[in-house]
């Protein structure tokens, strides 16, 4: 089946009659029991809550794609609060990757939860972890690496303590552990500084307004030379800290950290010198903020006609990334929100069926993100409307939001997310739910204009969740995501029951990678446009008179194309019609002389 864009529709906050009419487009997509559901927010807790047992049975469990890697397993399964996970990828200089995540077996209240690692050493992952990579219980890793390729993760432990661990060479010796520096939970990492030792590391303080805070080591983590500070701007623009709602990265002295969300204002902070100085940048602006929803009184009334109006603003799900010339780009998620209890100590709603994925970046100007929706739940019958099972498997973000952002040499944008798949179903006796599967996207001009997403695996009967990816892109955009035959989680708003879940590394290829021009033994070949929605053309490009054979083939190995010629001396053009092809990654195969040569063509 051709898997088809919906049209992007212009989102804006509700201050304005359009933003309202385009955000109620958007919704009038999904059912009315979908767009209309409102839940109250719930405060992320470590720990877990009481089991719900519910009937679950899965439809299908069947696995098509080739390319994934199961590198871990894990029953404890709330691997973020509101969707986006950090650095849990790290590309080091020589191809080689580390992968973290939350790992824990031993239910239900998980003694033995702690940090899921595996590393690639370019040829093979090592075998998945039987045990946490630290002694005591902990939660949320981040994983990086200096230029000298020692390698730290840093997480959280019990009583809102962070805790680190270092080694000298990555991917191999014991784990050295230390809770010096920063006291934080749901912690980020990454490493930068011109000689790529300096560690940044945020996180939540745990405290009455759940602040986040922002420490540094110059020196790889020897010693600290800031702990816990409060950015500037944060305690007079921020009512609180968002809770989990943060990401950063750093590229030499350039650091950007995103936080925001829900009642909040989607903030950039960035520093042109390591972390020493900061400036502060509002990429969405919350009406009402600093927005105190626990005062007496309080209503979330925009317009001041003493109603409560629902906002459109940003979820609590950001990825963030510094391209190879300093600027920043920003995606996340879109959500709904309202608050018409004036009691004091109230607490507000949001709206699960809130959809679509929103972008930004340092060239376009405050308040757009809203307006920028790159992507949404696909319409894949076409028949208008969105045709998924009432019930909603709950994260606390977007149905279509976890993005994880990166760029590659080039500065070509790549993001990969999650989003609700329509005419998918768990099966369940009790409350059927629709699943989540993850996607790739990519911008070839800075987030200007982007491809139509494609599934990265082929299975729509898994859930797949909690992605994160490496925020630099080689041959390949290393993505890793959670993947179980259930949607939603055992632990936090779901409460499902337990079930053993695999952590998914998938290499999507880069398809910027050796497009242009391509050596097939003594003839040269031009493959464009990649990717491609009506025609693909090929420039074969022959010194001599050959007989050739092009196909086109589909990941499930089936022949979409195939056409034998006999080439003429100089350039060949081959026009191969796509449009009516279903979308996804194909190979194009030419075969000379018996010798067969392949590349990879995404068609959207």
């Amino acid at each position: 089946m051709k898997k088809l864009l919906l049209s992007g529709v212009a989102l804006a906050v509700c201050m304005s009659a359009f933003a309202q009419d385009a955000a109620k487009k958007a919704q009038d997509k999904l059912p009315a029991s979908i767009a209309n559901q409102r839940l109250e927010r719930v405060r992320p807790v470590d720990d877990i809550t009481p089991l719900r047992q519910i009937n679950s049975t899965t439809v299908s469990t069947s696995k098509t794609s080739g390319v994934e890697v199961v590198i871990g397993t894990t029953e404890y399964d709330l691997q973020s609060n509101y969707g986006t996970c950090g650095n849990r990828v790290k590309i080091w200089d020589d191809g080689t990757l580390s992968a973290t995540w939350t790992r824990g077996i031993d239910g239900p209240s998980y003694p033995d939860r702690g940090t899921g690692y595996n590393y690639w050493d370019g040829t093979n992952w090592g075998a998945s972890p039987t045990m946490r990579a630290e002694s005591a219980r902990t939660g949320w890793p981040n994983v990086a690496g200096t230029s000298m390729n020692a390698e730290f993760i840093v997480n959280h432990a019990g009583n809102y303590t962070t805790n680190f661990l270092n080694r000298n060479s990555k991917g191999t010796g014991a784990w050295t552990e230390d809770s010096a520096g920063a006291l934080v939970t749901w912690p980020r990492v990454v490493a930068g500084g011109a000689n790529g030792t300096t560690v940044h590391v945020i996180g939540n303080d745990n405290a009455t307004n759940f602040w986040m805070t922002y420490s540094r080591s110059t020196d790889a983590g020897a010693t600290w030379v800031d702990i816990d500070l409060l950015l500037p701007d944060l305690t007079t623009r921020f009512f609180e800290g968002a809770v989990d709602g943060y990401d950063l990265d750093a590229k030499g002295d350039v650091v950007a950290i995103v936080m925001g969300g829900w009642t909040e204002n989607l903030t950039l902070w960035k520093s042109m010198d390591n972390g020493a100085t900061w400036t502060t940048t509002e990429i969405n602006t919350f009406p009402l903020a600093p927005y105190d929803y626990t005062a007496s009184g309080s209503i979330s009334d925009v317009d001041n006609d003493g109603i409560a109006d629902t906002v459109l603003t940003s979820d609590s799900g950001p990825s963030v990334v510094i391209d190879n010339n300093g600027m920043v780009h920003v995606a996340c998620g879109l959500m709904r929100v309202l608050d018409d209890d004036p009691a004091a100590g109230g607490s507000y709603s949001y709206f699960p069926g809130t959809d679509g994925l929103i972008y930004w970046n340092e060239g376009m100007g405050a308040n757009t993100i809203i307006n920028n929706v790159i992507a949404e739940i696909q319409d894949r019958d076409g028949n208008g409307t969105i045709d998924v099972e009432p019930a909603i498997a709950l994260y606390q973000c977007s149905l279509t939001g976890m993005p994880a952002i990166a760029v590659d040499a080039a500065n070509n944008v790549h993001l990969a997310f999650s989003s609700l798949q329509e005419l998918t179903t768990n099966g369940a006796a009790v409350d059927p739910q629709s699943y989540r599967n993850a996607y790739y996207m990519n911008s070839a001009d800075g987030g200007m204009t982007w491809t139509t997403p494609v599934t990265i695996e082929e299975s729509d009967f898994d859930e797949q969740v909690f992605v994160s990816a490496g925020k630099r892109v080689d041959d390949n955009f290393h993505v890793i995501y959670h993947k179980d035959g259930e949607p939603g989680t055992q632990i936090g708003p779901d409460e499902d029951p337990a079930s053993l879940c695999e952590v998914i590394y998938n290499g999507v290829s880069n398809p910027f990678v050796g497009i242009n021009e391509l050596e097939l033994g003594n003839v040269k070949a031009v493959i464009y446009p990649n990717p491609v929605s009506s025609v693909l053309n090929v420039d074969y490009t022959f010194e001599s008179a050959e007989m050739y054979t092009v196909q086109l083939v589909n990941t499930l190995g089936q022949v979409a194309y195939s056409q034998e010629l006999r080439s003429v001396t100089g350039v060949n053009n081959v026009r191969i019609p796509v449009s009516d092809y279903a979308t996804g990654v194909y190979m194009l195969t030419t075969t000379i002389n018996d010798k067969v040569y392949s590349e990879r063509v995404i068609i959207q």
